[in-house]
């Protein structure tokens, strides 16, 4: 924007006011909220990424339509799994959305009694093991189930953690390099034992391959951010996962 200076005191400018007919409301500025140039990365408080033009011409065109949500759901959910090439997906709002969902399949299955008892466990699994060091911001959405926490550290540890009362196991693969366990043998005891193996994965992409390499890992649930290097919507997420029975009223 232009910038007009006083004569009275050059060293004073202020913004010139534009009144074109082109000029764009801004809105920030009209809250006082400050723009700035994000040298820091994808973080969630910082906005993650800036939308693709594409993404703001599907929004605007989707704004002008009343649809059944239901059947967009399934349809955009069928669509995903298709290009990925995995067995079933959702649309999510945000990746700790698709971690409360994820983390509910494995509780409830699909007893449509237990979906709508939680976060009330009573008669239901309770436990997820996780690594002490991967625990995390957003891992509140785990808990929003109802369930504990088991921290763990080695696989001996793990081993020693599962009961009856473990629902699922979650990895957080940021923090990989921090656990003792790697992804490869937590998926390996996650399946030795039955136990659903749940990945947030919420800042793995780019590259894109990460969008399928880790359901081909073996892990049977996977999430990713809509908002961060896919430049979605801030509240965006997926949540991939494998067909294995007890999922499968979660994925659409």
């Amino acid at each position: 924007m232009r910038e007009m200076t006083s004569p009275d005191d050059p060293s004073q400018s202020q913004p010139a006011e534009d009144l074109s007919p082109s000029s764009e409301p801004d809105f920030f500025r009209e809250l006082g909220v400050r723009t700035f140039i994000n040298a820091a990365g994808t973080y969630t408080l910082l906005s993650a990424s800036l939308m693709l033009p594409e993404v703001v011409a599907a929004m605007s065109y989707a704004a002008k339509h009343f649809v059944d949500i239901e059947e967009l759901q399934a349809a955009a959910a069928e669509r995903i799994a298709e290009l990925l090439g995995c067995e079933a997906a959702m649309v999510t709002s945000g990746a700790a959305a698709a971690l409360t969902i994820g983390t509910a399949a494995c509780l409830t299955g699909e007893d449509p009694v237990y979906v709508r008892q939680i976060p009330d466990l009573t008669g239901l699994k309770s436990e997820v093991i996780i690594q002490k060091s991967h625990r995390f911001l957003y891992d509140h959405a785990i808990r929003n189930c109802g369930v504990k926490f088991v921290e763990i550290e080695t696989g001996a540890d793990l081993e020693n953690a599962i009961s009856r009362n473990t629902a699922m196991m979650l990895f957080f693969n940021d923090n990989e390099p921090k656990g003792k366990i790697k992804a490869p043998e937590f998926v390996a005891l996650g399946k030795k034992y039955g136990i659903p193996t749940f990945s947030d994965a919420a800042a793995d992409v780019p590259p894109t391959e990460n969008l399928s390499k880790y359901l081909r890992m073996g892990f049977d649930l996977v999430t990713f951010s809509g908002g961060k290097g896919m430049r979605g919507p801030q509240n965006a997420g997926l949540r991939l996962l494998r067909m294995i029975p007890h999922l499968k009223r979660y994925t659409a």
